[in-house]
């Protein structure tokens, strides 16, 4: 991923989370498969609703309208999703959800953080991730 041909919100969500470097969230929690939202390429902006858990035809997933989200090393056999939401009100929302067969929306979400400012955004990423494998993954990361 080319952080320079991203829209500038998406551009400014990795830098506040350390960017993709060494010393980045996204290289702590073994981040890949990157994908983003976001209507407008040039300057800030914001969602018109909060981002939110929504269930249709049974099957669960996080609405959101600007963000980053990217696959996440987790239990082995289940998909971790981090997402990063940029809400109207200036903050982001970080979710971290497992899809599985017949994910119901009471089961997928491992963590879920609202009220972050770009300032802590790194910390709260990296804080979720490993509340989520000491709660679900008995405190191992999987290598692979």
């Amino acid at each position: 991923m080319k952080p320079e041909i991203l829209p500038e919100t998406v551009q400014a969500i990795i830098a506040q989370a350390g960017g993709l470097g060494l010393h980045g969230a996204f290289t702590y929690i073994g981040a890949q498969t990157f994908s983003y939202r976001c209507a407008e390429r040039v300057g800030e902006y914001r969602s018109s609703r909060p981002s939110r858990l929504v269930s249709e035809a049974g099957q669960a997933f996080v609405e959101y309208e600007v963000g980053l989200q990217c696959r996440v090393n987790g239990k082995r056999g289940r998909r971790w999703t981090l997402i990063i939401a940029y809400e109207p009100d200036d903050t982001y929302t970080v979710w971290l959800v497992e899809g599985h067969r017949g994910r119901q929306a009471g089961s997928m979400v491992l963590a879920c953080d609202r009220d972050v400012y770009c300032d802590t955004l790194k910390g709260v990423i990296e804080a979720v991730y490993e509340r989520a494998i000491r709660e679900h993954n008995g405190g191992f990361i999987p290598l692979s």
